[in-house]
């Protein structure tokens, strides 16, 4: 089994989004299907750490909860 090391925000770029769809690699453009890792934190967000396959490039992308998640 494949495993990588985690991803902190001061190793890897954060794109803050609210495009629920899938992220393209800033380095090479090629369009990711999951996620390496996602996890909630603090600030209402879930941040997701993205592998390129392509080109090996580390991002994270972090989404804003919606106000119905929020209550759930």
């Amino acid at each position: 089994m494949l495993t990588y090391p985690l991803l902190r925000p001061s190793q890897a770029p954060i794109a803050s989004t609210d495009n629920l769809s899938r992220p393209k690699c800033p380095r090479c453009g090629s369009a990711l299907l999951v996620a390496e890792e996602s996890r909630f934190n603090t600030a209402g967000r879930i941040d997701h750490n993205w592998l390129c396959d392509d080109c090996g490039n580390a991002f994270v992308t972090s989404i804003k909860l919606g106000r119905a998640l929020e209550r759930a």
